[in-house]
C-alpha cells in the first residue's frame, strides 16, 4: 500500500504537469482500489482510513492546481462509498473515538475542494459550482454521522447543528471575500447551512419551541433576502413563518401556569408575533428593491 501511495502521488504530479485528469483520474482508482483488492477482512480500519486521507490530500493538491469535476467526485464516490460499505458490515459502538476524526477530517477535506473548484475554473466559466459535491457532501456526512451517534442523546440535533454552523460561517466566509466564482456557491452554503439548522430544531426540542424558533428563523431569512436582493430567501422566509403558525397553533396548548406572559404559550406566541412584525417591518422599510409581488405579504406580515 505505501509503495502504491507512491505511485498515486507520482502519478498526480505528473498529470499536473501535464494537464492529463485522464491520467489523474486513472491513478486515483487504482490508489483507492488497492486495499479492497488485497483486503482480507482482518486489517486496522484505521490503516485504511489513515491511507485513504493520504489519497484525498493528493486530491485537494491537484484540485489546488486544477479543476477537475470528475477526479474530485471520484475521490469523493470512493471515499464515502467505501466508508458506508466498511460502516455497514463492521462498525461497532467502540470504534466511535478512532473513526469519527477521519469522517470529520474528509468532510472539512472535501469542503475545500468544493471551494476551490469555484475558485480554480477559468474566466468564462465562473459561478459554476459541482453541484454534486457541494449537495451531496453534506448529505453523505449527515447519514454516516447519524449512524455513528445513533445510540447518543441528541446525536442527530447535534449534527444538524454542527453543519448548519459550519455551513453558515464558510458562506459568511465566501460572501466577504467576494469575486464571481464565489457568489453561487456561497448562496448553496447559505441555503444549507439553513436547512440543517432548521432540521436541527425538532430533532433537539419540542414543538412549541420548534414552531418559536422556526418564525425566527424565517425572520433570519426575510432579513438576508432584503440584503442580498434574493426573492426565493424572501419568500422561503416568509413561508416558513406561517409553518411555523401552523405548527404552533397544532402542538396545542403548551401550559400558562402561574405566571402571565412569560410562559410556554405567551412567549411562544410573542416570538411568532415579533418575527411577523420585523418582516413587515424590514420589506416596507426596503420595498423599492422587492418583486411587486411582495407588497401585500409584508401588510399581510403585520
Amino acid at each position: 500500500l505505501v509503495r502504491m501511495g507512491v505511485l498515486v502521488v507520482a502519478t498526480g504530479v505528473l498529470a499536473v504537469a501535464q494537464d492529463a485528469p485522464g491520467l489523474a483520474g486513472f491513478g486515483v482508482a487504482g490508489g483507492f482500489l488497492a486495499p479492497i483488492l488485497v483486503s482480507t477482512g482482518s486489517g486496522s480500519h484505521v490503516a485504511l482510513f489513515t491511507y485513504y486521507a493520504v489519497l484525498n490530500l493528493g486530491i485537494l493538491g491537484m484540485a489546488w492546481f486544477k479543476a477537475w469535476k470528475l477526479l474530485n467526485l471520484e475521490g469523493f464516490l470512493f471515499t464515502f462509498g467505501v466508508g458506508t460499505l466498511w460502516g455497514a458490515r463492521y462498525y461497532r459502538p467502540e470504534f466511535f473515538p478512532s473513526v469519527e476524526p477521519f469522517l470529520l477530517f474528509d468532510f472539512a477535506l472535501y469542503l475545500a475542494v468544493a471551494i476551490l473548484f469555484a475558485t480554480r475554473q477559468p474566466p468564462r466559466l465562473r459561478g459554476l459550482v459541482d453541484g454534486t459535491l457541494v449537495f451531496g457532501l453534506p448529505l453523505a456526512v449527515f447519514a454516516l454521522q447519524g449512524a455513528l451517534v445513533a445510540d447518543m442523546e441528541y446525536g442527530l440535533a447535534w449534527t444538524a447543528l454542527g453543519l448548519g454552523l459550519t455551513y453558515l460561517l464558510a458562506a459568511a466566509a465566501l460572501f466577504r471575500l467576494g469575486g464571481a466564482g464565489l457568489k453561487a456557491l456561497a448562496a448553496a452554503f447559505l441555503a444549507l447551512g439553513a436547512a440543517f439548522l432548521t432540521i436541527a430544531i425538532p430533532l433537539a426540542l419540542d414543538g412549541h419551541w420548534t414552531s418559536a424558533l422556526w418564525a425566527a428563523e424565517g425572520a433570519a431569512l426575510v432579513w438576508v433576502g432584503v440584503r442580498q436582493c434574493r426573492v426565493l430567501a424572501r419568500l422561503a422566509g416568509l413561508g416558513l413563518q406561517v409553518a411555523a403558525g401552523l405548527a404552533f397553533v397544532a402542538a396545542g396548548h403548551a401550559g400558562t401556569g402561574s405566571v402571565p406572559v412569560l410562559n410556554g404559550d405567551g412567549l411562544g406566541y410573542l416570538i411568532l408575533a415579533l418575527s411577523g412584525l420585523f418582516s413587515s417591518f424590514y420589506l416596507e422599510r426596503h420595498a423599492g428593491g422587492l418583486w411587486s409581488a411582495e407588497a401585500p405579504l409584508s401588510r399581510l406580515f403585520l
